[in-house]
């Protein structure tokens, strides 16, 4: 009698492999849709433009002379070193106006703003075209003299 030396797979192997081929799958799918999520956050400029515009704003909020909110044209209006300063929104956008003259892009996209001073307290809230909502509170310092 011969030995059986024949290679080939038997139904037990063929499920092992294709258990551990349905293993790794999923963690496949589930690893590409975190990178996903990842990339979403870490590419999406939105974060970048609002904490560069959270810089920008503070370097304007000390030692300031006056300081308002504008109902209407929805942002602040204040003095600071004898010039006067608007930051408000425009179309879709946050813009900086010096002594009412042109203007300086600040925060792109931008649906809506609301703001509120309470004291020192200045909160900035924003929401952008794409439904991202933001808030920021900044201490206002004031001028003594």
């Amino acid at each position: 009698m011969k030995g059986n030396k024949e290679a080939g797979y038997t139904l037990i192997e063929g499920i092992i492999q294709l258990s551990v081929l349905m293993l790794f799958s999923q963690v496949f799918a589930i690893t590409v849709g975190l990178l996903h999520k990842v990339e979403d956050n870490v590419t999406n400029p939105t974060e970048i433009e609002w904490a560069l515009f959270i810089q920008d704003v503070e370097t304007y909020l000390n030692h300031v002379e006056i300081i308002m909110v504008q109902r209407e044209d929805m942002g602040i209006r204040f003095r600071k070193n004898e010039e006067e300063f608007d930051i408000e929104i425009y179309e879709n956008l946050i813009r900086k106006q010096k002594n009412r003259l042109g203007h300086e892009q600040m925060l792109l996209h931008v649906k809506s703003i609301s703001v509120n001073l309470e004291g020192n307290s200045l909160k900035f809230a924003v929401e952008f075209m794409n439904g991202i909502k933001k808030e920021h509170t900044f201490y206002v310092t004031f001028h003594s003299k």
